[in-house]
């Protein structure tokens, strides 16, 4: 697959999602909780709500596709429903605070213990790079320090209450007038039908990272091609 340009998706693709996003979730929800004296509402339905079942996220569930507002509209109702009174803004407002109040109780691993060095090789080939991820700025700049690629991206596109997420075509063909690259010459690296739709919306290719059989059989029809590792990029992508 030739390509100019690829951009990543963060969570589940260059990032270990239940590793780091479960904790923190559960943290960042019972600081809220807490700070709403709001202890009584069942921590178990907020995370069932965002789509965490027995510690594993549902790659179509909110934690995993959707943005800071949209949790805060789900935490927000379940407040409601259980005779909490406070304002949506306000628990908007706050549910990106504890996030980035709980960072600490992840774990920031990658999927590939060789994402560094496959991205510096990339980066040598002359390959432009780009990430998109619905996370905040403060979260998504320590994930990818922690991971050692933080100065190896281009452009990173991050949740910043303006810019479009995906599948909203926006940051590809953002991406491609900044960098004078054609969409032909792109492709989407990411883990979810989200990254699939938001590649086809933009016209550029997709590779889907399979962590399972679930996810290969779900996705694997939709994508130009498949890979089990970051690793395989070096292969796939010339």
């Amino acid at each position: 697959m030739n390509a100019d340009a690829i951009i990543f998706d963060k969570d589940g693709t260059l990032l270990d999602f239940d590793a780091f996003w479960g904790c923190v979730t559960r943290q960042a929800m019972e600081r809220l909780l807490s700070d709403l004296s709001a202890k009584d509402v069942p921590m178990e339905e907020i995370l069932e709500a965002f789509g965490v079942h027995d510690g594993v996220t549902d790659i179509d569930g909110v934690l995993c596709k959707g943005t800071y507002a949209e949790m805060g509209e789900i935490t927000y109702e379940i407040l409601h429903a259980h005779g909490c009174k406070v304002s949506l803004e306000e628990v908007q407002r706050r549910i990106v605070d504890v996030y980035n109040e709980s960072i600490g109780a992840g774990e920031i691993k990658p999927t590939d213990p060789n994402l560094s060095k496959v991205l510096a090789e990339l980066k040598a080939r002359g390959k432009k790079l780009a990430l998109v991820t619905t996370d905040n700025e403060v979260i998504t700049g320590k994930c990818l320090s922690a991971l050692g690629v933080c100065g190896l991206f281009d452009k990173i596109y991050t949740d910043d209450g303006k810019t479009p997420k995906k599948p909203d075509p926006f940051c590809a063909k953002d991406f491609c007038e900044r960098m004078g690259v054609d969409a032909s010459r792109v492709v989407m690296v990411g883990d979810t039908a989200t990254d699939v739709r938001f590649a086809r919306n933009a016209g550029i290719s997709v590779i889907i990272l399979a962590k399972d059989e679930k996810s290969k059989g779900c996705l694997s029809s939709q994508a130009d091609a498949v890979i089990e590792r970051i690793s395989s990029l070096l292969q796939v992508v010339s």
